[in-house]
C-alpha cells in the first residue's frame, strides 16, 4: 500500500507527508494490513525517513535497495542491504517470505518493480489533498495492463484503489 496524493505525489520534495495528518482514516484497518505482511522492501531514501521518524517494524524482515553500502541499522531491526537491479531483488525477497511482501516506497522502486514485472498488485490510498510538486508516484511511465480489484470510499475523502497486473 501506498498513500498518494490527488495530484500523484508520495511526499513533498522534501520527503515530509504530513498531508497525511490532516486525513486520518479511522475506518481503515491498517494493523489488519499488517499483519498480511511478511517483509518489507524499500529504496534507502525511505529507510532512511522511517528511521528518523522512529523504527515502527520490529523485526519484519526488511531488504533495502542501495547501492551506497550498508546503513545503520535500528537496535531489533532485521534489515539487509542489495545493489540487486530492482525488479529482481523483489521477486527473490518475495520468493523467500511465507506472506506477502509491501513494497514500502518509494516511488522509483514501485515504477521500477512494475515495469520489471516483480510487482502483482497496486494498493494505493488516494488522500484528498493536491499539493502541487514532490515526489511522484511513477518516476516514468508505465504502460502496462492493470485492472481495477477493489475501490474503497472512506469518510474523510480518501479512496482506496487495489489493481491487480494482468499478464
Amino acid at each position: 500500500m501506498v498513500a498518494v496524493t490527488l495530484d500523484g505525489y508520495v511526499a513533498r520534495r522534501d520527503g515530509s507527508v504530513d498531508y497525511l495528518e490532516k486525513h486520518p482514516i479511522s475506518e481503515f484497518d491498517f494493523a489488519g494490513f499488517v499483519e498480511t505482511i511478511g517483509a518489507l522492501i524499500m529504496g534507502s531514501t525511505t529507510y532512511k525517513q522511517t528511521i528518523g521518524w522512529g523504527w515502527e517494524w520490529g523485526d519484519l524482515p526488511t531488504m533495502v535497495l542501495t547501492t551506497g553500502g550498508p546503513l545503520d541499522v535500528p537496535d531489533g531491526a532485521n534489515v539487509q542491504f542489495t545493489a540487486a537491479p530492482t525488479a529482481e531483488a523483489i521477486r527473490s525477497f518475495s520468493a523467500a517470505t511465507q506472506k506477502r511482501l509491501w513494497v514500502f516506497g518509494g516511488g522509483k522502486v514501485i515504477t521500477d518493480g512494475l515495469i520489471g514485472g516483480a510487482v502483482d498488485t497496486l494498493d494505493i490510498m488516494v488522500v484528498p489533498e493536491a499539493i502541487g510538486s514532490g515526489i511522484p508516484l511513477f518516476t516514468e511511465a508505465y504502460d502496462g495492463p492493470l485492472k481495477l480489484e477493489e475501490s474503497t470510499g472512506y469518510d474523510n475523502g480518501a479512496v482506496r484503489l487495489v489493481y491487480r497486473t494482468q499478464p
